[in-house]
């Protein structure tokens, strides 16, 4: 025990020393997040997106007591993509990203009970924020296309003599729309924006996922290249305690990577809203920051306990900071898939996903969000007793004389 307390003191001096990766590991998802919520928020705003609302056709119509005209159109999809922040010209221009034609003839087969009016949308690829006006056009056509069939329904109803609802004759069929959580209870817009931030959490795990894995590779094999490792073998430590001392130095690194993530999280949702007003920061519950401060460091113990076994057979520090990135990448992966899907419900063979830690990690803060607190502690529970027997049966793996003779 007193072997382990030396090693453990020593690398925690050392740590503490080396204040650049301690205030790298500090400001990683302190920077890092609140950037992410910026440019999810802030920054699709800023690109500049021309709509072109060309009107060819220039005239009035009425259908039934429903009086519409092609400029009535052109205003009306024009004053909504200003209010949502677009830039639009009534003016045929080039450089528009995205063209709404209007043509001759419009008004007339819109009004007409044997035509159909038709108009042109055109969009230039390359850009989400012209992809999302072409989307609004769409809706609000939809939206003027809907109130002349109310308008047609009710013109015939009156034609032919009968009471006609237009609701009926246009949607025969109502869908009501009910959500629920895993347990069956009913859930609302907050339960649902609640799993949407979760996912997002989930995946913010693989910015702090990078410091253990990295100082593992340093503290190991930078010893034998720094040739302070002779001297260290030299003593009467055992290999248990010198493996275990180190990785409980990571892990230390770990802790400070977690409390930096759950101030990172806040900030992901209170600074965008110092742009544009969001109401996200409420449906952010405290349950599931201890949970994502949990997960920060069950996912930097699995980054150490993975990329531990390789480092201790790599011969160079170059070599165990490549087994090291390798780890990390396969974090990034999983973390990543949790917004498309949720590992725990994957069906076999899929479902061995989850025997890798980082997948159940995911799966604890999805849970959390979901309001499933004991999967959540089931997930983290797992991940944390494979990193730990990881760890365990890696202190097997050290060879002091292979270590100390091997090239660097």
């Amino acid at each position: 025990m007193r072997d382990l307390y030396v090693v453990l003191w020593k690398e925690l001096r050392e740590i503490a020393r080396d204040r650049r990766t301690l205030l790298a590991v500090v400001l990683t998802p302190i920077a890092t997040l609140p950037l992410l919520g910026i440019a999810l928020v802030y920054l699709p705003g800023l690109q500049e997106v021309l709509v072109a609302v060309v009107d060819e056709d220039l005239s009035e119509g009425s259908v039934g007591n429903l009086t519409v005209s092609s400029q009535s159109v052109v205003r009306f999809v024009r004053g909504y993509l200003e209010a949502w922040g677009f830039a639009v010209t009534e003016e045929d221009a080039e450089a528009a990203d995205v063209v709404l034609r209007v043509p001759a003839g419009f008004v007339a087969n819109l009004t007409s009970f044997e035509h159909q009016a038709s108009v042109v949308l055109v969009k230039r690829l390359g850009s989400p924020r012209a992809d999302q006006a072409a989307t609004y056009v769409e809706l609000l056509l939809n939206y003027v296309s809907r109130l002349v069939s109310e308008a047609k329904v009710l013109a015939l109803g009156e034609l032919a003599g009968q009471d006609v609802s237009a609701e009926a004759v246009l949607s025969p069929i109502s869908l009501k729309r009910v959500v629920v959580a895993p347990t069956g209870a009913p859930a609302g817009l907050r339960e649902e924006l609640k799993l949407q931030l979760g996912r997002l959490l989930a995946v913010s795990l693989a910015f702090v996922t990078t410091p253990a894995a990295s100082y593992i590779a340093d503290s190991l094999v930078g010893e034998r290249e720094r040739r302070t490792l002779e001297k260290l073998l030299s003593t009467p430590i055992s290999r248990s305690s010198f493996i275990l001392g180190k990785s409980l130095a990571a892990s230390v690194v770990g802790l400070v990577g977690g409390t930096s993530s759950v101030a990172g999280a806040v900030l992901l949702y209170a600074v965008p809203a110092l742009f544009r007003p969001t109401d996200a920061l409420p449906h952010l519950p405290s349950e599931i920051l201890v949970v994502l401060f949990l997960c920060s460091y069950a996912s930097i113990l699995a980054s150490l306990s993975i990329s531990l076994p390789v480092v201790l057979a790599s011969p160079t520090i170059r070599a165990a900071s490549i087994s090291s990135t390798s780890a990390i990448g396969l974090a990034s992966v999983v973390y990543l898939a949790t917004l498309f899907v949720n590992l725990d419900e994957l069906r076999m063979p899929a479902s061995l996903v989850l025997a890798v830690p980082y997948a159940s990690i995911a799966s604890a803060v999805v849970r959390a969000a979901l309001g499933e607190p004991l999967r959540a502690a089931g997930y983290l529970a797992y991940s944390l007793a494979f990193s730990v027997a990881l760890i365990l049966a890696s202190t097997r793996l050290l060879d002091p004389e292979r270590m100390v003779a091997s090239r660097t």
